[in-house]
């Protein structure tokens, strides 16, 4: 027969098995008696749990409130707050904004640049002038119409050039063509840790 102090750590181990999320009842209540208590297994506890909380007995009547946290639980704890203080959520952090006053002194920058910048046919007239050879067209640039078709209306390239540029094209495309992989050993390796 069990006595009454027995049955009484037996019912508040039960109780602490319904709200504890790891453990085991066995293990929390007969520890002494178990053994396989330095055996290794799933219900080994991770950390180390105090003393004092392994000898302190569980409380007996109270079921609404929950027993007291143990070290793991705490670590684990720990451990989270750690991570959420060191992690930056970019996506919570919303769009990046400029002040009003930097922000216009960057349109007046701009501003400013975009004026002193040469616009179209002023370059090559400018360097004409000067006695230096003008600038190369930019392809990419808006054309206005007539400029579009004064640029479009230019004679083809020379017969030199294309074969210039075709031969250039095939000895690129040959030299491709000839480049093998050679293989010398594993990408990837196998690590023989002991």
């Amino acid at each position: 027969m069990q006595s009454n102090e027995e049955d009484c750590l037996l019912h508040s181990c039960f109780n602490s098995l319904k709200t504890a999320v790891m453990g085991c009842c066995y293990s929390f209540c007969n520890k002494e008696n178990d053994p396989q208590e330095n055996t290794v297994n799933e219900r080994t506890h991770l950390l180390e749990v105090a003393e004092q909380q392994q000898e302190s007995p569980a409380p007996t009547t109270s079921t609404s409130t929950p027993p007291r946290k143990p070290d793991e639980q705490s670590a684990l704890n720990r451990i989270l707050h750690e991570t959420a203080t060191n992690v930056i959520d970019v996506g919570a952090l919303g769009p990046y904004a400029l002040e009003p006053g930097a922000y216009s002194e960057r349109v007046r920058a701009y501003t400013a640049r975009v004026a002193a910048a040469p616009a179209g046919a002023a370059p090559a007239a400018a360097a004409a002038a000067a006695g230096v050879a003008p600038p190369a067209p930019r392809l990419l640039a808006d054309l206005p119409p007539p400029e579009r078709a004064a640029h479009l209306a230019r004679p083809a390239l020379s017969p030199h050039d294309k074969e210039l540029i075709t031969n250039a094209v095939k000895k690129a495309a040959a030299a491709l063509s000839e480049l093998r992989v050679e293989h010398h050993e594993d990408l990837v390796v196998p690590f023989r840790v002991p």
